[in-house]
């Protein structure tokens, strides 16, 4: 079993090493990068800043077409536009035309505009990539008499993502060098010369290739809003007047063509379901991006693969210690982390990077170390539960031999759970039944200082049947005060063994208490079990033995000690020792008779009801009055015999003939030694109910209230004034008492002074069915 309490630590490391591979190779090759795109679209859509006011696009719309005629235009067209917007006080112009041939039909045309450019001063043109094929052989640039007329040129290139999408631009493009800003940037140049993206040359390539297309200083766009969401005037509007110059005034004019099936037009972040966004309005975008300040900078891949180790190890550190509900949340927590601090790193610092490495390994790390968990507990439970199975009932042999094999794993399981819960029912009820039926009573208290289980026994003996009853029972018992207490209770201070203690909590009960401690963790308290047994009987026996002894040292020493010193003192002539003999012999007969009692009582306290035999009521009734006929003469008492209850009924129980006979017989020697001289003593035998009840009474003085609790304890004779001391040594009426308890029945007395007494002998299972 201690390979497999070692084993999750090692699937631990072996499941965080395969995530942070996995996340790192994703981060550094790119395999996410469609995730990556969506979020940074749903990011860039959440949050995107208004357009600029003053940035206004001249729409070369399908109005325009259908007013000014099909396109191209003559160059004497743009020549009045450029005007116009001189006229109106535009700050700049960006023509996204591409002005690369002459004009054939009207030569003057170019020459035109090119004059306008000059005069407005503040007109960019852009170069664009020229291409034989798929091959790019150079680039595209306006003819010199508008290179030369224009204040900047630049290139409008954009970049495509794989997926289509235009979501970035470089900065700087060229064939063989990167020589020329972006269109926008060239703008920038004319419209704010401070700008720190506007001062500086072009960046030197640090080995140009004449024969490649080259670019530096990679951006991505943060789009103001969705295509039309800059202010657009149409191309005739603005050339008939239609616009008025205020509206121009100060303005930056970004003339592009918008119609249906000329416009050059592209898919971006912010397109949603809507049409894509023309070319000329991703100029506008750029340009306002750039004087903004807010182009988005890329971050290398390893800032995503130190995002994604870092989740993936603080999600495993979270698995490995935290609860399971914690777990479950713990991967969308740290994944919404991830995409969060991306977006919030997006719009307030402008950098980027791909959240989706680390949500990766949040969602691949949460199922790989839950599934290597659960393989591990299912394994764990398996190998306890066959252990568990193995072991039987408490009561012995197998929950599950009577069952036939499965071959599904699963139904397998469930089958020795169930055999495992039954088991536990088994084992509690078990374990109950053994607490309730201990011949002594229990209580188990838990580190709470609260009662947990408890027996019938201990709920007789304290008196308290329920638990916080038996707790204040436990906690009013007397115990010694040099004994320390916890919780009202002695306390052991954590050792293993038990100590007892024997409480007295009235004079007629005793009780032996122990108390043990109840360990559980070492660094919690510990619980207490305490275990109760009634001593009031041994007490009641070491009472009588005490009470025998001193007896015996008395009252049989003085008849012995008489006896010897007669014998002693008269060692002269054989007549004085003669004249002795009767008194010697009244002193043998005392202690004979002592002797006799004691060795009755005993013999009737250690009879055993499995000797017991079917025995004559009525026989051992007549024995006895036989037996004591002598002793009643000599007093000239007369015994009346009344057993015609028998005669209807057979008074057949089971007993001992010689211990029933004598307590008969010391009933009645004890009414003829009581009685009055010249009276009758009555002996009779009844039905009653269930029980045989033999009836003494005589016709004596009776016996005092007062003494009637005295009748049945050991060397206790009733003596009455004006009466000579009884002989007899007390016993009687005990053996009368011990035999009638043996045989399961109960010695009664009724007397009222100068009326007699009547003892009654009541004997159960009259008849044997």
């Amino acid at each position: 079993m201690t390979h497999l309490l070692r084993r999750p630590t090692f699937e631990w490391f072996a499941v965080t090493a395969m995530c942070v591979v996995i996340v790192l190779l994703a981060a550094l090759e790119g395999w996410l990068w469609r995730i990556d795109q969506s979020i940074y679209d749903s990011s860039l859509s959440a949050f995107m800043r208004p357009p600029s006011s003053d940035v206004v696009i001249i729409a070369i719309d399908d109005a325009s077409l259908a007013s000014l005629g099909r396109w191209p235009w003559s160059r004497r067209v743009h020549a009045a536009l450029v005007d116009r917007a001189r006229e109106a006080g535009a700050r700049a112009m960006m023509m996204d035309l591409i002005l690369d041939t002459p004009s054939r039909d009207d030569p003057d045309a170019d020459r035109l505009l090119a004059d306008a450019m000059r005069r407005y001063g503040q007109v960019v043109l852009p170069v664009v990539q020229a291409s034989t094929g798929a091959v790019l052989t150079g680039e595209t640039r306006p003819l010199p008499i508008f290179a030369e007329a224009a204040a900047a040129i630049g290139h409008g290139q954009v970049e495509f993502d794989p997926d289509g999408v235009a979501r970035s631009v470089y900065l700087w493009e060229g064939f063989g060098a990167a020589r020329h800003p972006q269109l926008a940037l060239a703008l920038l140049k004319r419209v704010d010369p401070r700008h720190p993206l506007a001062q500086g040359p072009a960046p030197l390539n640090a080995q140009p290739d004449h024969g490649q297309w080259m670019r530096t200083h990679w951006r991505r766009i943060p789009f103001s809003g969705a295509p039309g969401s800059y202010r657009h005037f149409s191309y005739r509007a603005v050339l008939e007047g239609e616009v008025p110059a205020d509206e121009l005034r100060g303005k930056i004019l970004v003339v592009g063509v918008t119609a249906a099936g000329l416009a050059e037009s592209v898919l971006t972040p912010t397109s949603g379901l809507s049409r894509p966004m023309a070319g000329v309005e991703v100029q506008a975008n750029i340009f306002d991006a750039l004087r903004r300040n807010a182009m988005v900078e890329m971050l290398p891949p390893w800032v995503s693969a130190a995002l994604a180790v870092a989740m993936v190890l603080t999600l495993m550190l979270i698995l490995l210690y935290a609860d399971a509900r914690t777990g479950f949340v713990a991967p969308f927590a740290l994944g919404a982390l991830a995409i969060a601090l991306s977006g919030a790193m997006l719009h307030l610092g402008g950098w980027w990077f791909g959240p989706a490495p680390a949500v990766l390994g949040c969602m691949l790390a949460y199922p790989l170390w839950s599934w290597r968990r659960l393989e591990f507990a299912q394994r764990y439970l398996d190998a306890e539960l066959i252990a568990l199975e193995r072991e039987g009932t408490p009561l012995g042999g197998s929950p599950g031999e009577h069952e036939q094999a499965v071959v599904d794993g699963l139904e397998q399981r469930i089958r020795i759970v169930r055999r495992a819960a039954q088991h536990q029912r088994d084992v509690r009820r078990f374990i109950a039944g053994t607490l309730e039926h201990l011949p002594i009573g229990v209580v188990v208290i838990d580190q709470a200082n609260r009662v947990i289980l408890h027996n019938e026994r201990a709920r007789q003996l304290l008196h308290a049947f329920r638990s916080d009853a038996l707790l204040a029972a436990l906690h009013a018992l007397p115990w010694p005060a040099y004994v320390p207490m916890r919780d009202g209770l002695p306390d052991l201070g954590g050792s293993a063994g038990s100590r007892q203690f024997e409480l007295s909590p009235n004079k007629n009960r005793h009780l032996l208490v122990s108390v043990s401690e109840l360990v559980g963790d070492a660094t919690a308290r510990s619980g207490r079990v305490i275990g109760l047994a009634d001593v009031t009987v041994m007490h009641e026996a070491q009472r009588s033995r005490e009470d025998t002894m001193h007896f015996l040292s008395h009252d049989l020493r003085a008849p012995l000690a008489s006896i010897l010193t007669l014998i002693d003192g008269y060692k002269g002539s054989p007549e004085g020792q003669v004249e002795q003999i009767p008194r010697i012999a009244r002193y043998a007969r005392s202690a004979l008779d002592l002797a006799d009692g004691l060795f009755r009582l005993v013999r009737a306290e250690g009879s055993d009801p499995k000797d017991f035999v079917e025995l004559d009521l009525a026989g051992l009734v007549d024995s006895a009055a036989d037996e004591v006929w002598p002793q009643a003469q000599a007093r000239g008492i007369r015994i009346q015999v009344d057993t015609r209850a028998a005669e209807q009924e057979e008074a057949i129980v089971r007993g001992d003939f010689s211990l029933l006979r004598r307590a008969v017989i010391n009933l009645l020697t004890n009414a003829i030694k009581y009685g009055a001289a010249d009276s009758q003593v009555f002996l009779s035998l009844s039905a009653e109910g269930p029980d045989w009840v033999i009836r003494v009474r005589d016709q004596g003085a009776g016996i005092p209230p007062e003494s009637l609790s005295r009748l049945f304890r050991r060397f206790s004779r009733i003596v009455d004034e004006g009466r000579d001391q009884p002989s007899g040594v007390g016993l009687g009426l005990l053996i009368v008492k011990t035999v009638a308890e043996r045989h399961g029945g109960t010695v009664e007395v009724d007397s009222r002074p100068g009326e007699g007494c009547t003892f009654a002998l009541r004997l159960p299972l009259r008849a044997l069915g």
